[in-house]
């Protein structure tokens, strides 16, 4: 039955046509966002860096260049209705590379379980799945918009991911588990309410697309 499930999962989520047909060219196009962003960024980086190395610096002031984000999204498991996540990320300003540029851990847990229901000869199964994970980025900013406070996004960064599938009809139950280290890519745009209160909208493409509503606090 473990061996059928899966088998189903990956039929599911896999081998069937893709439930979001626009997903790959999201992701050509939220690759393609993220690279001008980050390479323009990186380019100014090397430019003002000069002599410094990374480290330099890294440890001064911390507390006063650190940031907090706590963000409420939805993740495509591919399943008929989508995961409710709860990411909280950690940011550190590295203003001693360039004033635009910061680096982000993140933490994402599963509040409620993506879902479908399949029907056949043996009756009806649910299958729910759940998502955890981890990252670190680097994230490109620019403060130059017109509208004032609206500072859009990029972010690339090494994400692992663990998703843990279960399935039941009644009489019998199965799991299974898929994890992986990746290219996290995202895109978004924070607007500043005050100093120290912002909120935001993101969406990050790892193994799975989420997309994100939240606050952002800077200590």
């Amino acid at each position: 039955l473990h061996l059928s499930i899966r088998r189903q999962r990956q039929m599911c989520i896999r081998d069937s046509p893709n439930p979001n047909p626009s997903r790959s060219y999201t992701l050509r196009k939220t690759s393609a966002l993220a690279a001008v962003v980050l390479v323009t960024g990186f380019g100014a980086c090397a430019a003002s860096a000069q002599d410094k190395s990374f480290t330099d610096g890294l440890t001064d002031n911390w507390q006063e260049r650190s940031y907090a984000q706590l963000k409420l999204g939805f993740a495509d498991l591919g399943l008929s209705d989508s995961a409710m996540t709860l990411t909280g990320t950690y940011g550190l300003e590295l203003a001693h590379i360039h004033p635009q540029l910061s680096a982000e851990a993140d933490l994402l847990l599963t509040l409620a379980d993506a879902e479908s229901k399949f029907s056949s000869s043996m009756g009806s199964t649910t299958v729910e799945a759940s998502v955890f994970g981890m990252g670190g980025y680097l994230v490109g900013s620019y403060d130059q918009l017109p509208v004032e406070n609206l500072v859009p996004y990029a972010r690339i960064g090494i994400a692992y991911t663990s998703a843990e599938v279960k399935a039941s009809n009644g009489t019998a139950s199965a799991s299974g588990d898929d994890s992986t280290f990746g290219l996290g890519l995202g895109i978004g745009a924070r607007y500043s309410l005050n100093e120290q209160f912002g909120v935001l909208a993101e969406f990050n493409s790892t193994e799975y697309d989420v997309w994100n509503v939240g606050a952002h606090y800077k200590f």
